[in-house]
């Protein structure tokens, strides 16, 4: 029989038409489906808790220009971890009942999804509990994308332990990145955490289990945080690298000295601090019969070193610098310091936006203009630092 040519070539067309038209409704449903696809698949798969470092967050997640400097956060016995420069504080999140729960939600997503932050900070001491219970159910869409540190004030094991599980509990979580011992200042402080039955312990049983990938601590007395640096026990160190108690007030370079001395990561507090409060510019904290979440012997010290709180910053113990660009100045004096991995801004977040905003996009965190060294310590020449070493008060940020 003749073959009909024509006949063929029409079924041929008709079946290239058919196949070009179900390729591309494949190729639409894919571009259409693959931003949830990688969002359920990045929620699996984020932190690498091996080497404690936090990877890149998925495009389809976030905005992959929303990246910040990354440093290297302490190299003690060969770890190898790296932060953003930029963290959360979550003591913004003290003040927020559970009725505000949907602001927290809308805080921590803007941090998250428009800010691109990746770094959380947070304790019970911010709001007794208040700040961490905000935070946990704000947090726990994106927990498995974020480097999440948290403290403790109990200075015994079975305290710090007690405190681990509730702040475990509030977050949401099985685990923290980083624990931290909160608001080092004396002697006893150390002593107690590192005797038999102290807070060390517990930190290193939660290390051994998983239960926390790194040990830390904040400290408020320079010869304090450089003790427990040398002790060879912490892998990190928050302190307060700001520009006023530095010049002003002597603090800070030894504890950046030994940190790099000994591999230890430096987180910088009070970074944007101009100076402590005063009767005009701070309001009285009444302090309660006891505390949730808080140690007795904290309580005590807000007794002795009388707590106020910012007029214009409620969550802020001292006074934020409210200028921008003069706030900014402070933030990259910080970050130029030799050692600083990151810093935690002011607890206020309609702060956060404008220092976001100057490391946002960056490869590196902008050099500081040494020709404003002058400018600044003319600026904050008249007021007291919010941490000195002219007497045991310097250690108290209440005061």
């Amino acid at each position: 029989p003749v073959k009909d040519s024509k006949s063929d070539n029409q079924l041929n067309y008709k079946t290239r038409s058919s196949i070009y038209l179900l390729a591309t409704i494949i190729i639409i449903i894919a571009i259409v489906a693959y931003p949830t696809f990688c969002r359920e698949a990045a929620r699996h798969h984020f932190v690498d808790r091996n080497n404690l470092s936090v990877m890149s967050i998925p495009a389809s997640l976030l905005d992959s220009s929303n990246t910040y400097p990354r440093r290297p956060f302490g190299t003690r016995h060969g770890r190898n971890v790296t932060l953003p420069v930029l963290g959360f504080p979550g003591v913004a999140l003290a003040r927020l009942s559970n009725a505000e729960q949907s602001i927290a939600n809308e805080a921590v997503r803007h941090a998250v999804e428009d800010l691109g932050i990746c770094y959380f900070d947070v304790a019970p001491e911010y709001g007794d509990g208040v700040a961490q219970e905000r935070l946990g159910p704000a947090l726990e869409p994106y927990r498995n994308h974020v480097f999440l540190a948290a403290k403790t004030m109990f200075r015994d094991a079975q305290g710090a332990a007690n405190d681990l599980a509730n702040t475990l509990r509030a977050l949401r979580t099985d685990h923290l990145n980083l624990y931290q011992f909160h608001s080092i200042s004396t002697e006893q402080d150390v002593d107690t955490i590192l005797g038999e039955g102290g807070a060390m312990e517990a930190f290193q049983n939660a290390k051994r289990d998983g239960t926390i990938d790194a040990i830390g601590f904040s400290a408020h007395s320079e010869p304090m945080a450089v003790r427990m640096i040398q002790t060879g026990l912490v892998d990190t160190v928050m302190f307060p690298i700001n520009f006023a108690a530095y010049h002003y007030g002597g603090v800070g370079k030894k504890v950046l000295e030994t940190a790099i001395k000994h591999g230890v990561g430096v987180i910088a507090l009070k970074a944007g601090a101009r100076g402590r409060l005063t009767n005009i510019t701070g309001n009285s904290v009444q302090v309660p019969a006891s505390f949730r979440h808080i140690p007795e012997w904290k309580r005590q010290e807000m007794l002795h070193y009388p707590v106020r709180t910012s007029k214009t910053h409620p969550t802020c113990w001292y006074e934020p610098e409210d200028d921008p660009v003069e706030l900014n100045k402070l933030i990259l004096w910080s970050l130029n310091q030799p050692g600083v991995t990151a810093v935690l801004p002011p607890g206020d977040l309609e702060l956060l936006d404008g220092i976001a905003a100057m490391l946002l996009r960056k490869n590196e965190v902008p050099l500081f203009d040494e020709s404003d060294t002058q400018h600044l310590l003319d600026r904050y020449k008249d007021l007291v630092p919010i941490f000195h070493n002219r007497d045991v008060s310097g250690t108290k940020v209440s005061t």
